[in-house]
């Protein structure tokens, strides 16, 4: 429905435009062929320009076919002649660079044909200058315009494909990491509690079935992890209010915990940061109930205006090598890259008093 009400507006402002640029020309006598030519030849470019959206080939050679005649029938110059560079620029914004050029390339011709009988009378210098400078500014500088409009549409929509593209993977690396941490963490704690309950099961029952209990809250919560987040994509992240629960789960599985914290944890920590302290701890603990042997271990936690600060340590069977904790155990590696891309470090080194020290410093606020 609004076609036709454009197509009418460009046709009043081009015949008013005509009128007020013929005034001070030395075109033909004012008279009824005068007259039916400029509304002809307005009306026609006008339809012509309609149809440039579904087919810009035909509305750039229509138009410069319409100008022509227009031209050759002794029509004023005036706006008529930009109807051609409105549908060169479509030409080049809506079709591949070689067709575009072709098509140009003939109206270019066609309307500088029709303005070569107005310039018989000139010399051919001038003649030549006028034409080529004609199917510059009518044809060839619009197409062209309309090329790189186009060229920097498509490339800024292919970029936004390679951000989305990009943001895709980081939330499967991100989604495959949670998964690692929620269920690398519950079975581990299921793997220890079975294997004691299978040792104690004939000669203390009671004990076996603290661990089958054990094993049933640890799988509980492991599962309650993985549905709130795959229910939502991300459900409400574990972070830094949620460590003693952590711990009490680890007590549970049979390793004694020492945790500590120290300063005010507070408000003014990005969850994100929250969030990765949380998974330090968890994979740290993780590797000990799996890794470290019969030991203890101890968290520390200590929170400064800016920064806060994680370290584990066990005393258990220390690094098989120096690069074991990143190459072997893949939990901490990414841990270790999360980290890094919040502006924080995690290292991993054997303790003192042997076994494994992981140590962790974040920001309170992510990198941005």
């Amino acid at each position: 429905m609004r076609e036709p009400w454009r197509t009418a507006a460009l046709a009043a402002v081009l015949l008013a435009g005509t009128a007020i640029a013929a005034a001070g020309q030395a075109a033909r006598p004012v008279d009824v062929g005068a007259v039916g030519v400029v509304v002809g030849g307005v009306l026609a470019v006008s339809a012509v320009w309609a149809g440039h959206r579904r087919w810009p080939e035909a509305a750039a050679l229509l138009a410069g076919l319409v100008v022509a005649g227009y031209l050759v029938l002794g029509g004023p110059y005036g706006p008529v002649q930009l109807v051609v560079a409105m549908c060169a620029f479509a030409l080049g914004d809506r079709r591949p660079l070689g067709r575009a050029l072709l098509v140009g390339a003939a109206t270019a011709v066609v309307l500088t044909g029709g303005l070569a009988t107005r310039l018989r009378a000139e010399l051919p210098v001038v003649a030549t200058g006028v034409l080529v400078a004609w199917a510059a500014v009518f044809v060839a500088l619009p197409l062209l315009l309309g090329v790189v409009v186009r060229l920097r549409r498509d490339a800024a929509a292919r970029q936004r494909e390679e951000l989305l593209a990009r943001g895709s993977e980081a939330e499967r690396l991100r989604v495959a990491r949670d998964v690692h941490d929620i269920a690398g963490h519950g079975f581990a704690v299921v793997s220890m509690q079975a294997g004691v309950a299978l040792t104690v099961f004939d000669e203390q029952p009671d004990q076996a079935r603290r661990c089958l209990e054990a094993i049933r809250d640890s799988a509980d919560a492991a599962l309650g992890d993985l549905h709130g987040m795959l229910d939502t994509l991300r459900g409400p992240a574990p972070g830094v209010a949620d460590l003693e629960e952590l711990v009490d789960r680890v007590r549970a599985a049979g390793l004694p915990v020492d945790l500590r914290s120290a300063g005010d944890a507070g408000t003014g920590m990005d969850e994100e940061v929250s969030t990765t302290v949380h998974r330090v701890v968890q994979e740290a603990l993780t590797n000990v109930l799996r890794h470290a042997g019969p030991t203890t271990a101890s968290v520390e936690i200590d929170h400064d205006p800016d920064a806060v600060a994680v370290v584990v340590r066990d005393r258990g069977r220390g690094l098989a090598g120096p690069a074991a904790p990143m190459s072997a155990r893949h939990g901490l590696g990414s841990l270790r890259a999360r980290t890094e891309a919040l502006g924080g470090t995690l290292t991993v080194t054997a303790g003192r008093g042997g076994g494994v020290e992981v140590d962790a410093r974040l920001p309170r606020r992510a990198r941005s």
